[in-house]
C-alpha cells in the first residue's frame, strides 16, 4: 500500500548522535597545529573514551516503518545484516515497543532513497548498542501516531485508545494498524513516549531463533552475489597484482574477436571488459596481454621492518605515574609479532551498476553505504541525489566491505555499455587487490614490586594504519593510528605506572578495518605479557589479574567476570593429563570479554579442545543472537591465531585463495562454551570483543603446556619454529 504523507512532525524524537564524539575529536583536531605531539597524546585520550554512535539524524517513523496492507510492518534498517544477527535484534526492539509480534515485523535493508541513513556505517560492534534507544523510540512513536490517527477516526480521546498484538482498540471500536494507516492519509506525529520498562519486556532479553534462518535455510535471501535486474550483463577487471603498479601495456587483440564482448576500457590501473555472460567477460580478461610499472622486490621482511617500535611516527597515548623512571633494575621485557592477515569472506567484492543518463542505481553488498555514494560522488559526474544505492546481504564482512570497493569500475563500464553491469571481484582478486590487517610490532617491558605487584608497565606498539584508508585527512594531522589500530594499547588494570606509545609507519599496500581492529593484536601482546609478569611473581595468573583490578566500575566488571569465568570452567580444579590452560580478558567500548582454552599438542600440532568465553555486554537483547556472535569471534580467532598470515614476494600478496591461505577447519572447532553476564548496564559490543581474548589465552595455554612462550603469530608456525630451533 502507499504510505500517507506526513506533514506534522511534531515530537519526533531527534537526538545529535554525533555531538558528543563529533565535537570532541574535531575541536582536538583544530588545535593541533599549535603543538601536535601534546595534542596528539591528549587527542588519543579523548578518542579512547569516545563512544561511536549510530550517524542517523532522521527519527521520523514513516520514514523508518511501513504499515502494510497484512498487518505487518516493515522496519527499514541502517545498518546491514553481514550474519551478525543484528535484523533479529532490530524486530525484537521494534516489536516490545509496537505492541506487535516479533514474527509480524519485516527487516529489509533501507536503499538511500526509500529510509534512514548512517553516515557511520556498519561496524566497531554499535549496531546494536548505538540504535537500543532510537528504535524502541521510533516504535513507540508510530504506535502512538497511529494512536493519535485512530482516535480522529473514531473520535475518541487518544487516551483511551489501546493496543494489543497490532490491533487497536477503544470501547466498540477496533481496528487493525494496516487498516487505520488505509484510512489515514495525512500523518501527524505524535510525541515521543516514556519508554517500556524492563520489567514488562516481552521479547528483549529473551532468546530468540534469528528472523532470517527461514529464507536462508530455503536459498530466498539475496546476496550481493546473487542479484539479477533486467538487461544485466557482466563485467570483468583485470587489475594490477603489484602494490602501487599501473597498466604499461596491453595488448586487447584477441579479447576483441570475440564476439560476445560489448566493450573493453582501460584505465590507470586496471582494464575491464563487459559481455553477455560472466563466462566471456572473464575469458577475454584471461586473453589480454598486459604489462605494469611498478616498483619490484618488495617482500614481507621489508614489511616488518617499516613496522617495527622506533620506525616512523611515534604518539604517547597513556602516561601515568613515571613508567620511565620505574622500570629499571630487574626488569621484565618481551617483544611480540602479528602478521598482515586477510579477511577472507566467503562472498567476494560485488556491486552491480546501472548507470542511465544522470541517474545511477547500485545494488550491493557493502557495510558503508555512505562511503561508497560519496567516493562515487567524488571521482565521478553523477550527484549525490541522482545515486541510490540498495543493499543486499553481505556473504561476511569483518570490515573489507568498508571501504575499498570495485562500484567505480562497475560505474564506469556500464556508463560505457548504456546497460546494468554484474561486476564480481574473483577470488585472487580480493586478496590481492583489497585491503588487509596491518601486521604489528610489541615491545613489553615490566617490573614486579616486593610483594607481587606490577609497580610499572610500558607498552610500545607499532602499526599500520587502519583509519586512513576511509579518513585519509586525518593522517598528516593525528599522526598515528591511535582511533583505530591503537584500539586496546592502552593498559587498563590498575598499575601505577603506565606508559603506551604508538609508532606509524606507512606501507605500500592499503591497510584497513579488520575484525576487533587493534584490540587483536593488543590484547594479543598485553595478556600474553600479563602471563609473564605473573609467572615472574609466582602468581596464579587469574588470581594476578583479579589482584590488578582497581576500585574503577569497569575494573570491577572486569574482576566479577573474571571470578564468573574461572568458577565455570573449573580453574582452580586439576587440569586433565598433557593439557594446557590459559587465560585472558580485555574491554573493548564497555564489554568485557574473558576466555579460558584448553588445549594439547598432538603430533606437534596445536589442538585446542575446549573454550569458555565470557562477556559482559550490559543489556542483552537476544542471548541467543550473543551465543552465536561469541561463537563466530571464537572460531575466527582460533583462524587468525593457529593459521593465517599473508606474505608478500616481488611486491605482490602471494597467496592467491584458500589453497595458499589456510584457515581454520571444521576439525579445528573445539567445544564452545558461553557464558552471559547479566547486567543492568546499557548495551554494548558483541561483535567484536570476544575474539580478542582467546589468542593470548592460546598462547598462553602453549606455555602452561611446554613451559616455553610464543610470541608471534601465526602460532602453529611459531610452535613449528620452535621444534625446528631446538630440536624437541
Amino acid at each position: 500500500m502507499d504510505q500517507p504523507s506526513s506533514t506534522q512532525k511534531k515530537g519526533v524524537s531527534r537526538r545529535k548522535f554525533l555531538a558528543r564524539s563529533g565535537a570532541a575529536i574535531a575541536g582536538s583536531v583544530a588545535l593541533l597545529y599549535f603543538g601536535r605531539s601534546k595534542i596528539r597524546s591528549v587527542l588519543s585520550h579523548v578518542a579512547a573514551d569516545v563512544k561511536f554512535d549510530a550517524g542517523i539524524t532522521d527519527f521520523d517513523p514513516t520514514v523508518w516503518f511501513e504499515v502494510n496492507i497484512d498487518n505487518t510492518i516493515t522496519l527499514k534498517s541502517p545498518k546491514m545484516e553481514m550474519g551478525q544477527g543484528i535484523f533479529t535484534g532490530f524486530a525484537l526492539l521494534a516489536a516490545e515497543e509496537l505492541d506487535l509480534d516479533v514474527a509480524k515485523i519485516k527487516v529489509v535493508h533501507a536503499s538511500t532513497l526509500t529510509g534512514p541513513q548512517s553516515t557511520a556505517g556498519t561496524g566497531l560492534s554499535n549496531s546494536t548498542s548505538s540504535l537500543y534507544i532510537p528504535i524502541r523510540e521510533v516504535a513507540a512513536t508510530l504506535r502512538e501516531t497511529l494512536k493519535l490517527a485512530a482516535s480522529k477516526i473514531w473520535a475518541v480521546p487518544t487516551t483511551a485508545v489501546q493496543t494489543a498484538n497490532g490491533i487497536l482498540s477503544a470501547g466498540s471500536h477496533s481496528a487493525s494498524y494496516a487498516e487505520i494507516a488505509q484510512q489515514t492519509k495525512t500523518w501527524e506525529i505524535a510525541k515521543t513516549p516514556a519508554l517500556r520498562q524492563a520489567s514488562t519486556f516481552k521479547y528483549i532479553g529473551k532468546d530468540h531463533k534469528r528472523v532470517d534462518l527461514e529464507d536462508k535455510i530455503l536459498g530466498n535471501t539475496v546476496y550481493g552475489i546473487d542479484i539479477e535486474v533486467p538487461g544485466m550483463v557482466y563485467g570483468a577487471v583485470m587489475y594490477c597484482p603489484y602494490f602501487g603498479g599501473e597498466v604499461k601495456t596491453a595488448d586487447t587483440t584477441l579479447a576483441k574477436s570475440n564476439p560476445s564482448i560489448l566493450t573493453i576500457i582501460q584505465d590507470k590501473n586496471w582494464i575491464g571488459v563487459v559481455a553477455k555472460t560472466r563466462y566471456a567477460a572473464e575469458k577475454a580478461i584471461a586473453s589480454i596481454k598486459a604489462t605494469w610499472t611498478f616498483d619490484p622486490n618488495y617482500t614481507t621482511k621489508d614489511a616488518i621492518n617499516a613496522i617495527t617500535v622506533g620506525q616512523g611516527v611515534a604518539v604517547v597515548m597513556q602516561d601515568e605515574g613515571n613508567a620511565n623512571d620505574e622500570l629499571t633494575g630487574d626488569v621484565l621485557s618481551s617483544e611480540y609479532r602479528t602478521p598482515i592477515g586477510f579477511h577472507a569472506t566467503m562472498e567476494p567484492s560485488i556491486v552491480v551498476a546501472d548507470a542511465a543518463g544522470e541517474k545511477l542505481k547500485l545494488y550491493t553488498s557493502t557495510q558503508n553505504v555512505a562511503f561508497m555514494r560519496q567516493s562515487i560522488v567524488d571521482q565521478t559526474d553523477f550527484k549525490e541525489e541522482n545515486i541510490q544505492i540498495i543493499p543486499a546481504f553481505l556473504g561476511g564482512g569483518f570490515g573489507r566491505r568498508g571501504y575499498k570497493h570495485n562500484a567505480l569500475e562497475a560505474v564506469k563500464l556500464s556508463k560505457a555499455v548504456g546497460k546494468p553491469v554484474h561486476l564480481l571481484y574473483t577470488r585472487q582478486q580480493e586478496f590481492q587487490n583489497g585491503y588487509v590487517r596491518p601486521n604489528t610490532h610489541h615491545v613489553m617491558r615490566g617490573k614486579v614490586d616486593a610483594t607481587g605487584k606490577i609497580l610499572a608497565i610500558q607498552h610500545e606498539f607499532a602499526t599500520g594504519s587502519m583509519a586512513f584508508l576511509g579518513l585519509p585527512m586525518a593522517k598528516p594531522i593525528i599522526g598515528a593510528d591511535f582511533m583505530v589500530a591503537g584500539h586496546g594499547g592502552r593498559v587498563s588494570y590498575s598499575i601505577p605506572n603506565r606508559r603506551t606509545k604508538i609508532w606509524h609507519n606507512d606501507l605500500p599496500f592499503p591497510t584497513g578495518l579488520w575484525r576487533g581492529v587493534g584490540m587483536f593484536a593488543n590484547t594479543f601482546a598485553i595478556e600474553s605479557f600479563m602471563d609473564e609478569m605473573a609467572s615472574k611473581a609466582g602468581a596464579n595468573p587469574l588470581q594476578f589479574r583479579l589482584d590488578h583490578c582497581g576500585d574503577t566500575a569497569l575494573l570491577q566488571r572486569r574482576k566479577n567476570l573474571l571470578l564468573k569465568l574461572g568458577e565455570k570452567a573449573g580453574w582452580n580444579k586439576p587440569k586433565a593429563d598433557a593439557t594446557g590452560r590459559g587465560i585472558a580478558v580485555c574491554e573493548d567500548h564497555g564489554t568485557i570479554s574473558a576466555a579460558i582454552v584448553e588445549l594439547q599438542l598432538i603430533d606437534k600440532k596445536i589442538k585446542i579442545f575446549r573454550v569458555i568465553q565470557a562477556i559482559d555486554a550490559g543489556t542483552i537483547v537476544n542471548p541467543n543472537g550473543v551465543k552465536q556472535q561469541v561463537e563466530g569471534a571464537t572460531m575466527m580467532a582460533i583462524s587468525a591465531s593457529l593459521y593465517e598470515e599473508a606474505t608478500i614476494e616481488n611486491s605482490q600478496f602471494t597467496q592467491t585463495s584458500f589453497h595458499t591461505y589456510r584457515v581454520a577447519a571444521l576439525t579445528d572447532t573445539p567445544a564452545i562454551e558461553v557464558i552471559i553476564q547479566e547486567s543492568l548496564e546499557p548495551p554494548s559490543g558483541v561483535g567484536e570483543p570476544p575474539l580478542s581474548p582467546v589468542t593470548p589465552a592460546i598462547a598462553n595455554a602453549i606455555y602452561n603446556l611446554t613451559g616455553f612462550r610464543l610470541r608471534s603469530l601465526p602460532l602453529q608456525e611459531a610452535l613449528d619454529k620452535h621444534y625446528q630451533k631446538t630440536g624437541k
